[in-house]
C-alpha cells in the first residue's frame, strides 16, 4: 500500500490519514479534552477526500472543546475558566453578577491581554479609566470598582495558585475610596408617622417586623413558622427567599443568610402579638382557599392562597407609603438601619445590635452608624452632666 500521508497540523492536535487493507480510509488524530488529558480518535470514510474533510471538521471541533494551553491564555479566557471551574459553589445570584461584571466591565477593557503579561500598571490604568469614565461609559462608583477588583483579584490569585502566573498583578493597587452609604433611617417622630401610615396595609406586619427586628427583606419573606419561638420572642434567622437574576422573576429558597451564618433575633412582645394575628389571618385564608391553598414551606408571609410574597410588590407598597409621607429617598433596607439606630439609642450595646443584625463585627456595626454614635455621645455627655449636677447638689 501507499505510505501514510500526514495531513496538516492543527492547534488542537495532529492527524494522519492512511488507506486500510480493506479499502477504507482512516484518519487518526490526538487531541486534549477539557481536562487537558491527551485522547486519541479515529475517523473512517470511503474516499481520501471525504476522510480529509471529516478530519478537518473533527479537529476544528476539538479545538473548541475549551482546553487552552496556559501559555496562550488571555485574561478573558482565564476569567471564563475561573468562573466555570472555581466558582461553582457560589450562590446563583452571586455567580450571575460575577459573570455579568466579567462580560460587561472587565473583558471589553483587558480581556484580550495575555494572562501572563497583565501588569500591575495596566490594571491600575484600567481602574482609573473606570473611575473617570470614557467614551460612552459613565464613571463607575467606588463601590462598583471595588466589586470588580474583588472578582479580578480572586481570579488572579487562583491563577497564581494554578502556576499560570508568578504573582498577582492586582496586589497593592490604589482604589477609589467608598463613601459611607446614605442612610435614611426613620427616627423618632417619623417612626410613629410611618406606623400610622401603614395601618391596615396588607404588608403592615412585614414592615413592622423589618422595623423592629432589623431582618433583611429576603429573610422576612423566607421566614417559616418553625423559625419563630412565640413564647420567648426569639426568631432563628437561617434562610432567605431570593430572586434569581436573569430568570425573569423566578424565586428560590437559600438555606443560609447573606453571610452564611445562622443567627437569632429577638422580637418584642408587641411584635409577637402581631405575628399571632398574622397566623390567625393565614388560617382564615386557608379555610377560604380550600383545595387551592398551598404553603408547603410553611411561610409566615403569604398571599391568600399560600404563595410566597414577591420582593418588588412589597417594595412598591413600601415606596408608595414613604413617598406619601414626603420621605421618598427612604428604601426598604433603611428599616434595618432604623432598627439598629433606634436600638443603639435606646441603650443596646453595639455587640447586641451586631448579633441581631448578623454583621461580622461590632466594629462594622459602629462604623456604619458612626454619625448616630456621635449624637449618642452628646446625649451621654448631657446625661453625665445631669448626673453630676444631681450628685453634687446633695
Amino acid at each position: 500500500g501507499k505510505m501514510a500521508r500526514k495531513s496538516g497540523r492543527s492547534a488542537a492536535g495532529s492527524g494522519s490519514i492512511r488507506k486500510r487493507p480493506d479499502g477504507l480510509w482512516e484518519a487518526r488524530f490526538t487531541y486534549l479534552d477539557e481536562l487537558g488529558v491527551k485522547k486519541r480518535r479515529s475517523i473512517y470514510a470511503p474516499t481520501q477526500k471525504e476522510c480529509r474533510q471529516k478530519l478537518t471538521a473533527a479537529l476544528r471541533e476539538v479545538d473548541t472543546v475549551g482546553y487552552k494551553a496556559p501559555q496562550r491564555m488571555s485574561v478573558g479566557e482565564w476569567l471564563d475558566e475561573w468562573v466555570d471551574t472555581y466558582c461553582v459553589h457560589l450562590k446563583p445570584k452571586t455567580l450571575c453578577s460575577y459573570r455579568s461584571q466579567i462580560n460587561n466591565r472587565i473583558k471589553p477593557y483587558i480581556g484580550g491581554v495575555r494572562l501572563e503579561s497583565l501588569s500591575n500598571t495596566q490594571v491600575q490604568r484600567y481602574y482609573n479609566k473606570l473611575s473617570q469614565g470614557d467614551d460612552g461609559q459613565t464613571p463607575l462608583s467606588a463601590k462598583t470598582i471595588q466589586n470588580i477588583h474583588g472578582i479580578l483579584h480572586k481570579a488572579m490569585e487562583q491563577a497564581v495558585v494554578a502556576r499560570l502566573i508568578r504573582d498577582n498583578p492586582c496586589d497593592r493597587l490604589r482604589l477609589p475610596k467608598i463613601k459611607k452609604p446614605d442612610l435614611h433611617p426613620l427616627m423618632d417622630d417619623d417612626v410613629s408617622r410611618f406606623l400610622s401610615a401603614i395601618k391596615g396595609d396588607r404588608y403592615e406586619t412585614v414592615f413592622i417586623l423589618a422595623l423592629f427586628s432589623g431582618m433583611r427583606q429576603s429573610e422576612i419573606l423566607g421566614l417559616q413558622w418553625g423559625d419563630i419561638d412565640m413564647d420567648s420572642g426569639i426568631v432563628t434567622v437561617q434562610r432567605q427567599l431570593q430572586l434569581k437574576d436573569g430568570t425573569g422573576g423566578q424565586y428560590q429558597f437559600l438555606d443560609s443568610t447573606k453571610n452564611g451564618k445562622k443567627r437569632t433575633a429577638t422580637i418584642a412582645p408587641a411584635v409577637v402579638a402581631m405575628l399571632h394575628q398574622q397566623r390567625r389571618l393565614q388560617a382564615e385564608w386557608q379555610l377560604a382557599a380550600g383545595r387551592l391553598w398551598s404553603n408547603e414551606n410553611d411561610l409566615v408571609f403569604t398571599d391568600e392562597v399560600g404563595g410566597h410574597l414577591k420582593h418588588h410588590t412589597v417594595y412598591n407598597h413600601f415606596k408608595a407609603i414613604v413617598r406619601s409621607m414626603g420621605l421618598g429617598n427612604v428604601r426598604f433596607h433603611d428599616l434595618r438601619h432604623s432598627y439598629a439606630i433606634n436600638a443603639l439609642q435606646n441603650g443596646d450595646s453595639p455587640k447586641e445590635v451586631q448579633e441581631q443584625l448578623g454583621h461580622y463585627s461590632s466594629a462594622f456595626t459602629m462604623d456604619t452608624y458612626a454619625e448616630v454614635s456621635e449624637t449618642m455621645r452628646k446625649e451621654s455627655q448631657a446625661r453625665m452632666e445631669r448626673f453630676i449636677k444631681r450628685v453634687s447638689d446633695l
